[in-house]
C-alpha cells in the first residue's frame, strides 16, 4: 500500500491543478455570461423606455386634439354670439366658453407635465443607448479573450487528463482508485491529506491512535474517520 499511496501523493499534484483547470473553465463562461445578461438588462431597459416615450408621446397628441376641438368650438362660439342679441343665449355661450377656455389650460397643464417627463425618459434613454454602444465594444473583446482563455485551459485540461492517466496507470487497484476519484469530486480535488502527529492536515482533527498504527502498518488504505480523506504519511 505504501506504493500506491506515493502515486496517490504524485498524482494529487496533478489533480490539483486539473480541478484548479476545471473550475477556471466554470468561472469563465460563467463570467462571461453574467456580463452578457447585466448588458441585455440595460437593453430591454432601453425598449421599455421606447414603449414609454411613444406612449407618453400618443398621449399629447390625444390631449392636444381635445385642445385643438375646444379652441374650434371657442372660435364658433364667438361667431355665433356675434349673430344674436339673446342674452340667455348669450349667457349661455358666456359660461361654456369659459368651461372651454378652463379645459384648455389644463389640457395645456397636462401635456406640459407629460413632455417634461417625456423628455427626461429620453435623456435616460439616450445615456443607456450611448453606455450601451461602449460596453458592446468592450464585451466583444472581452469574449473573445474569454473564448481563448477557455480554449487553451481545455486543451490544457486535456493534456492533464491524458498524463493523470499515463502516471496512475495498473498501479493503483480498481477499489482504490474509486474511492480516491470519489473523494477528488466531494473534496473538492484535495482527496489525501497528511497525517501529521496523529493530525489530519485536511480537517485538522487529531485522529484515534488505532488510525495511526493502521497508517504505520501500510496493510489497507487508510481515510480520515471525520472528511474520509486518504490518509499519508511523508517519508
Amino acid at each position: 500500500m505504501r506504493d500506491v499511496l506515493r502515486v496517490l501523493v504524485d498524482l494529487q499534484e496533478t489533480d490539483e491543478d486539473l480541478f484548479r483547470i476545471r473550475r477556471e473553465l466554470a468561472r469563465l463562461p460563467e463570467e462571461r455570461d453574467q456580463r452578457r445578461a447585466e448588458i441585455d438588462a440595460r437593453i430591454q431597459r432601453v425598449k421599455e423606455l421606447d414603449a414609454e416615450i411613444l406612449k407618453l408621446s400618443m398621449q399629447e397628441k390625444e390631449v392636444e386634439d381635445v385642445a385643438r376641438s375646444n379652441r374650434q368650438r371657442i372660435m364658433k362660439i364667438e361667431t355665433e354670439s356675434g349673430k344674436t342679441h339673446d342674452q340667455a343665449l348669450l349667457a349661455a355661450y358666456s359660461h361654456e366658453q369659459r368651461n372651454l377656455r378652463r379645459e384648455i389650460s389644463d389640457n395645456e397643464d397636462e401635456i406640459l407635465r407629460s413632455t417634461e417627463h417625456r423628455e427626461s425618459l429620453e435623456i435616460d434613454r439616450n445615456q443607456l443607448r450611448e453606455g450601451i454602444a461602449a460596453d458592446e465594444a468592450d464585451y466583444a473583446e472581452y469574449a473573445a479573450n474569454v473564448e481563448k482563455e477557455i480554449a487553451a485551459a481545455s486543451a490544457k485540461e486535456a493534456e492533464m487528463v491524458k498524463a493523470r492517466e499515463e502516471r496512475m496507470g495498473n498501479s493503483v487497484p480498481a477499489d482504490v482508485r474509486d474511492t480516491y476519484e470519489k473523494l477528488l469530486e466531494a473534496r473538492d480535488g484535495m482527496a489525501l491529506a497528511a497525517l501529521e502527529e496523529k493530525t489530519c492536515q485536511g480537517c485538522y482533527i487529531q485522529v484515534p491512535t488505532n488510525i495511526y498504527v493502521r497508517l504505520m502498518r501500510s496493510k489497507d488504505l487508510v481515510q480520515c474517520p471525520n472528511c474520509q480523506r486518504i490518509l499519508f504519511m511523508w517519508d
